[in-house]
């Protein structure tokens, strides 16, 4: 097997987009740049108001979450082929519980959300993972629907997958492969050609 861990964004990877990030940034008024590093930047008390909001959305998210298609039995049987599984999110770690005890029943390794010290697209992430499950970076697949995740995976030097949604940009040139479902991505790691 190629890959000995398979690492996961969450939002519009594991599961259907919901978040519209355009809306949030309108109503943060952040013209351009990262919405979590300009939130971070601002004195309080409007950094914790901006916080505030994120989290309406995404609770709001969490509430109507649903995984992608296939994305349960492709991860039922990546586990099954003992392949180590990951979640590298800027969601806090009360949403991914929540989708952990209601829809996602595969168990992950490792979860790391914006608690963690480092966000995507730092590469510290997914080093802090790779340094956990004792894997060189090339044993490792990151698998992203965003330009973030495949940036954190290409600066720690793991294969990067970009999961190609409707909704998203286009990164196929910064990513080593693109998908565009979990059985596209079962065929990639288990080495099959369609």
């Amino acid at each position: 097997m190629r890959y000995k861990g398979i690492i996961f964004d969450m939002d519009g990877t594991l599961t259907v987009p919901l978040l519209d990030f355009n809306r949030i940034q309108r109503e943060l008024g952040i013209i351009e740049g990262d919405i979590a590093e300009v939130i971070e930047s601002w004195p309080e008390p409007r950094r914790t108001l901006g916080w505030r909001l994120i989290e309406k959305y995404e609770h709001e998210a969490s509430e109507n979450n649903r995984l992608q298609p296939d994305a349960l039995e492709v991860l039922a049987g990546f586990a099954a082929r003992r392949i180590r599984l990951g979640i590298i999110t800027r969601n806090t770690m009360e949403s991914v519980e929540k989708l952990l005890k209601t829809k996602l029943t595969v168990a992950f390794d490792i979860i790391l959300t914006r608690e963690f010290p480092h966000m995507k697209p730092s590469p510290e992430p997914v080093l802090h993972i790779l340094e956990k499950w004792n894997l060189m970076p090339e044993e490792c697949l990151m698998v992203g629907d965003y330009i973030h995740d495949i940036q954190a995976a290409n600066a720690a030097g793991a294969f990067s997958c970009y999961f190609k949604n409707t909704h998203g940009g286009d990164y196929d040139r910064e990513a080593d492969y693109t998908v565009k479902s979990f059985k596209e991505l079962q065929n990639l790691v288990f080495g099959i050609d369609e």
